[in-house]
């Protein structure tokens, strides 16, 4: 701004107005306060030129505090207690950002930076190891986070200028508050409506219960999918051996799936989901899930093989062997319906008693409809001790492979 007669007025960091920073400066970023010169000139500045006249001469310094929120200390240690890796990314004198973080509660707030001073590849080297980071332009805010993302660190960034743009598109997350610029909402994946800091810990449950909650109860789906495509190999390899009484029909029809479907793959694992699950999430669920899925898939396979052979020669009618293949299947459903119950409580244990009282009693009386008979006296010892078997084996290997640890 120019005025008549007095000359040109600016006012700006004094990092950027200032070769020296006077000490009343220096005393009020120690005070965590941002602080703005306003300085005279008599030269101007031409807009083809990169440089301030040399000849600026402070007028007044304007010392501006921002109050802490009452929450960011709560929800930093939250943050910090559930492993998260907090950096601050500001265009302020890193100096003020440092003890504005430290009345915050940031514990490394004594570990900055001024990007302002390093090139790219020094930012770069330490962008792992410095938890501040001041008076950053938006391509160096871009750069941290490609390059936490080329460590191997999944990233969340929230701001609210639109000099964080770069950023928050690059970021794995990004997450803007709703009384920020509008084009950093347009492009956020998250906006914090209230524009309150203290929400990002529900954000972070939210996301955690649905994770936590599906690689919980995956594997009671995933059964069917191992099953299916075993016993559908084995039906073609039983087809090219070309012998009738060697040939397996898949055992098991639609409505049969129906009772299973409600008890076992359909109502348990619904209630499941609606669980509040806030632990970290594990890496691998997906392969985590398909191993506790695997015993039981094969439990089905052989007791659908055994009883395909005692078929075969003539110990059981086709359907007696269709009829305790489809009560194994219920049960190695239900032994995962268990699993993923416990450690028990009131509405786990009545969810369990839903599933495998429901399962029996409405197979015994739909057995028609179902298209099995009853259990009797034949089918009932063979389905017992084949079952005697498999409980035990299947919650030995849920121990081994560290199911029941949460």
């Amino acid at each position: 701004m120019t005025i008549e007669n007095i000359g040109h007025i600016f006012l700006g960091a004094p990092e950027m107005l200032l070769t020296q920073n006077p000490p009343s400066v220096s005393e009020a970023q120690a005070r965590g306060s941002r602080v703005l010169i306003l300085a005279l000139s008599q030269q101007s500045l031409p807009s083809s030129q990169n440089q301030l006249p040399e000849n600026i001469e402070p007028l007044a310094l304007l010392e501006i505090a921002d109050p802490i929120r009452e929450d960011a200390a709560e929800t930093l240690a939250y943050l910090r207690s559930q492993e998260v890796t907090l950096k601050i990314i500001s265009g302020d004198n890193p100096v003020t950002v440092s003890h504005i973080a430290r009345e915050a509660g940031f514990a490394d707030y004594d570990s900055y930076i001024d990007c302002s001073k390093v090139d790219d590849e020094e930012l770069i080297a330490r962008a792992e190891t410095t938890a501040i980071f001041g008076r950053v332009s938006p391509h160096q805010k871009k750069l941290l986070i490609q390059t936490l993302k080329a460590q191997g660190h999944t990233t969340a960034m929230t701001g609210d200028g639109v000099n964080d743009i770069l950023a928050l598109r690059e970021a794995d997350c990004s997450i803007v508050m709703a009384e920020g610029d509008p084009a950093t909402r347009q492009i956020a994946n998250l906006v914090l409506l209230d524009s309150e800091f203290r929400d990002i810990p529900e954000i972070l449950f939210e996301g955690r219960r649905v994770v936590n909650n599906i690689s919980h109860i995956a594997p009671i789906f995933l059964i069917k999918t191992i099953y299916s495509f075993l016993l559908g190999l084995i039906c073609i390899a039983s087809i090219a051996l070309g012998k009738a009484e060697y040939l397996l029909v898949f055992p098991f029809i639609q409505v049969q799936m129906t009772l299973i479907g409600q008890f076992v793959e359909g109502f348990p694992p619904f209630i499941l989901t609606f669980e509040r699950n806030i632990r970290p999430v594990e890496k691998h669920f997906l392969r985590k899930s398909l191993l506790l899925a695997l015993p039981n898939a094969l439990m089905v396979v052989l007791s659908v093989l055994i009883f395909h052979l005692m078929q075969v020669f003539g110990y059981l009618n086709l359907h007696d062997m269709q009829t305790l293949s489809y009560y194994v299947l219920g049960s190695t459903g239900l032994l995962a319906v268990i699993r993923a119950c416990l450690p028990l409580t009131k509405a786990r244990l009545a969810l369990i008693i839903y599933s495998v009282f429901g399962f029996f009693i409405s197979s015994h009386f739909l057995h028609g409809l179902i298209e099995i008979h009853p259990l009797n006296s034949h089918t009932l010892p063979i389905y017992s001790g084949l079952m005697l078997i498999f409980i035990p084996v299947f919650f030995w290997i849920s121990y081994k492979q560290g199911a029941f640890k949460n």
